[in-house]
């Protein structure tokens, strides 16, 4: 049976992302998936090779058939979204914000408005060294995310299977909302990267939240630590009131975003390769028990 965890930060730039990329980076065989499709960062340091691209439809719009057109305007008067005009000709047109709704096609008298797919964006199957990687591209100001998200983790699923491959590990996108519930929906478990800050704090508060409505067992890393003692036990804190399990600390180190300009994770730095690895184990072996 594939098991998945799901890895996520309540804010950007806590370094969810290169904690990913390394825990990846050790694993015998595991299917990544970068789940963050608007800002997608993990192939930049898993240096996949694509094997696939694959249009992405994420909902349907509405379409005027011109010969059936006879410009009476009924659309145009139901249209909420103001998407619906007549050009300098006078034609009815409808604009690239129509939100599908599909109003006007029920009221057009001559049926000349049907509902089509609208691309959304992009995703792609990748081969990495010990495995495979499965990541998206939504086009900029694009809606339903949180679908292509299920899109790509669906698809990652069925490469498991394929393979015979018994993990799978998301990079999930920062935040809480759903694209974040679209990214541990089904999860084995969770790894927060903690950022040791008081945003960190406040937003891994509101993930821990989130984790605990879906009874998902949940563990902490705290990056960038070494800074403020009282914010570290909060952190501590705060994992306990909700039965986190706090598995590693990584210091603030200059070197890490100097390997990180160069393509290197964490796993690729002698220094943190044993934080590295001690943190799999522990995930690896509470997926077992």
């Amino acid at each position: 049976m594939t098991r998945q965890i799901s890895i996520l930060s309540g804010k950007g730039g806590a370094g969810k992302t290169s904690v990913t990329a390394a825990l990846i980076k050790m694993m015998d065989a595991v299917v990544a998936v970068d789940a963050d499709v608007n800002a997608s960062n993990l192939p930049l340091l898993l240096t996949p090779e694509r094997q696939t691209n694959n249009d992405y439809f994420g909902m349907d719009i509405a379409s005027i058939a011109d010969v059936k057109c006879t410009d009476c305007g009924a659309c145009i008067a139901v249209c909420r979204f103001d998407a619906i005009a007549r050009n300098a000709s006078g034609r009815v047109e409808i604009a690239s914000d129509c939100e599908g709704c599909a109003t006007c096609a029920h009221v057009c008298p001559e049926q000349a408005i049907t509902l089509v797919p609208r691309k959304g964006g992009e995703w792609y199957l990748s081969s990495i060294a010990n495995g495979f990687l499965v990541h998206a591209d939504l086009i900029p100001g694009e809606d339903n995310s949180g679908k292509l998200i299920t899109k790509v983790r669906n698809q990652a699923s069925a490469v498991a299977k394929e393979q015979q491959i018994p993990y799978i590990v998301i990079d999930g996108p920062p935040g809480t909302s759903c694209q974040a519930i679209s990214s541990i929906t089904g999860a084995d478990l969770v790894l927060a990267v903690v950022e040791e800050s008081l945003s960190g704090l406040s937003d891994y508060r509101r993930l821990a939240e989130l984790v605990k409505k879906f009874s998902i067992p949940h563990f902490v890393l705290i990056n960038k630590s070494g800074f403020n003692q009282e914010i570290m036990q909060q952190i501590e804190a705060t994992a306990n009131e909700f039965a986190g399990t706090i598995i590693g600390r990584i210091p603030f180190d200059q070197d890490i975003p100097r390997a990180l300009q160069d393509l290197q994770a964490l796993s690729d730095m002698d220094t943190y390769r044993p934080v590295i690895a001690e943190a799999l184990a522990t995930l690896l072996q509470s997926l077992e028990d």
